[in-house]
């Protein structure tokens, strides 16, 4: 199987401060890959690595084959890494189609046509239904699951080969997380791979292809998300005992 992202011995220093003691991780193509652990661990750091907002102390990241390592984000954007952040960060003022079209900012100049963007639109409207009934509305109008579905929709405007998503769970109803995670599995079956940071361990080894566990800025354990939901480590500290 293919790797799409590769992690190698990646590191990064906040001042006197090691966040990322030499974290290694592999992304096959087609797979949902979850990076999980406590706040603090390091996952949204190691995100923000990927995706160019911080540079690396040390390692490498390469993706699809080629070296990104401290790219910049826009570069790394255009290349197919597109980012749901932790909070969302839906531009609040702007209606819920003026959101998804600042997404589409990311295609390559090939991509770019109002055809792609016309379809990137519908796939967008396909999966989040809610969001095309609301797409005159401002974004800061539409309650948290809505803007979650908002954020995620606005990322994939960017037609991303890898998704990374930061938290996408985070302050959601039951009901909601259930809908949000059930989208993820059909956009990974439409051909978009993931890389999914969470806390909400249980919910996301269910629809996870393979898991990693971050600590204080290391891989603790790792493999099959199904073997790990069964791990009595993982149990004892992720999964409520």
């Amino acid at each position: 199987m293919s790797q799409l992202l590769e992690i190698r011995n990646l590191k990064l220093n906040y001042g006197f401060v090691t966040a990322l003691k030499g974290v290694d991780l592999s992304v096959p193509e087609g797979q949902i890959v979850a990076l999980l652990g406590a706040n603090g661990a390091g996952k949204t750091t190691t995100l923000k690595v990927i995706s160019g907002l911080l540079k690396p102390t040390e390692g490498q990241i390469l993706y699809n084959g080629d070296d990104i390592t401290g790219k910049p984000t826009h570069q790394i954007a255009r290349r197919g890494i597109m980012q749901s952040p932790e909070g969302r960060h839906v531009l609040l003022g702007l209606t819920v189609e003026e959101n998804l079209r600042a997404g589409s900012y990311a295609l390559s100049r090939a991509q770019a046509t109002k055809a792609k963007v016309n379809e990137n639109f519908e796939r967008v409207y396909q999966l989040f239904p809610r969001l095309k009934e609301r797409a005159k509305q401002p974004s800061g109008t539409l309650s948290g699951g809505e803007q979650q579905m908002l954020a995620i929709g606005r990322a994939l405007m960017g037609n991303p080969r890898l998704l990374l998503l930061d938290e996408p769970s985070l302050g959601l109803a039951p009901m909601l997380i259930r809908d949000i995670f059930s989208t993820l599995k059909t956009i990974r079956e439409e051909g978009t791979t993931i890389l999914i940071v969470e806390q909400n361990a249980l919910a996301t080894l269910k629809i996870a292809d393979y898991a990693y566990v971050l600590e204080l800025g290391k891989i603790s354990m790792h493999g099959k998300a199904q073997d790990l939901l069964h791990d009595q480590r993982l149990i004892e500290a992720y999964l409520g005992g």
